[in-house]
């Protein structure tokens, strides 16, 4: 979910908080000498999840979507 910058105007506090979290969370990961990782909310739980893992879960793009978002960026 892309908060503020998805409906845009300033964040709410929801994205404030959040943003905080997750800063500390990549903070207290590098401190730990992890590294190759992304922080994310799973289940409001804060993970760390190794960037192989990240990448193998990719998905295809939805083509309709984003062929909106081109009509909507005019």
């Amino acid at each position: 979910v892309l908060g503020h910058i998805q409906r845009g105007g300033s964040p709410s506090a929801f994205d404030r908080v959040t943003a905080s979290t997750l800063g500390v969370a990549a903070v207290d990961a590098l401190l730990d000498d992890q590294t190759s990782i992304m922080v994310g909310i799973m289940n409001k739980d804060i993970v760390h999840v190794p960037f192989n893992k990240a990448i193998k879960n990719s998905k295809p793009l939805n083509q309709n979507l984003l062929g909106l978002t081109e009509i909507l960026s005019i």
